[in-house]
């Protein structure tokens, strides 16, 4: 798995690690259903032989991300790197163009190409050496499409191997920030002092109890404890995507919303500002 600075081995409750580690990519040996995070499954890829990276590009949900991906690891690995539409026919050419359009808007350092061929395989067969080639996963165009099923013989063909992607909408675990809350019997006076202008999230052993809304924290008795006045908190679901997130993180205003697992636990706090970071890898 990657995480925003790090990257870590799964263990056997692959979600949980995701949250735990902030994971944006989960390298697999295969595709699964599993869709917490954008996935990338190698096949006969070595860094060291790698002397360019192309993005077989067609149009489907994936291909961004394909794009994406194949800039970022071209950067890294110091080589160049290019995304490639490929059609049969002249009458694809404007979709060709809108399709790059996307791409060129989404990665402007990327260099972006049209190559008309017969198949993937006349494609592929113009790579040069050292060519590692980045797929979306199916849902592109018939020509993007062939790479998979009974054809996905002609990854193996890739210069210096393959990387199929599966792009996942981007979730709040991957956004969130370390928890910061209150214990129940604090003094009022003793949280405002720490909250700030902010309300306070009141939790004990990792469980959820409530929040204490600004004015209360300013209007109530300094010696009051924080349980005498908390109201039920409105969360947050680790797993849930940033754009469900983000009308309820425009709500509350900058004011930190709590951030569940599925085990109940608080793991973390959003907020509005938060919503800028949300990664593209």
């Amino acid at each position: 798995m990657l995480g925003r600075d790090t990257a870590s081995r799964a263990d056997t409750d692959v979600a949980t690690a995701c949250i735990r580690t902030r994971a944006t990519l989960l390298v697999a040996r295969h595709l699964t259903s599993f869709e917490l995070c954008s996935v990338a499954v190698p096949h006969g890829f070595s860094p060291e032989t790698t002397l360019s990276v192309v993005a077989a590009v067609g149009g489907g949900p994936h291909s961004r991300y394909a794009a994406t991906l194949a800039e970022r690891l071209a950067r890294q690995l110091g080589v160049p790197a290019r995304a490639v539409f490929g059609y049969r026919h002249d009458g694809e050419d404007s979709q060709a163009r809108d399709v790059l359009a996307d791409i060129a808007a989404a990665v402007p350092d990327l260099r972006i190409d049209t190559l008309q061929a017969p198949n993937p395989a006349a494609l592929v067969s113009t790579l040069p050496t050292g060519t590692l080639l980045v797929v979306g996963a199916p849902g592109g165009s018939w020509f993007q499409r062939q790479f998979f099923g009974p054809g996905a013989r002609i990854q193996s063909k890739a210069p210096n191997g393959t990387i199929v992607v599966r792009s996942a909408p981007p979730r709040v675990y991957q956004i969130m920030q370390p928890p910061t809350a209150f214990g129940p019997h604090m003094r009022i006076a003793d949280a405002a002092r720490i909250a700030g202008d902010r309300h306070a999230i009141v939790a004990q052993d990792g469980e959820l109890l409530g929040i204490v809304p600004r004015s209360a924290l300013t209007g109530t008795r300094p010696d009051v404890e924080l349980v005498d006045v908390m109201e039920s908190a409105v969360f947050l679901s680790a797993d849930e995507a940033i754009d469900d997130a983000a009308p309820l993180l425009a709500h509350y205003r900058g004011n930190p919303v709590p951030v569940l697992d599925n085990r109940a636990r608080l793991v973390g706090v959003a907020c509005e500002t938060d919503l800028a970071d949300r990664p593209l890898l």
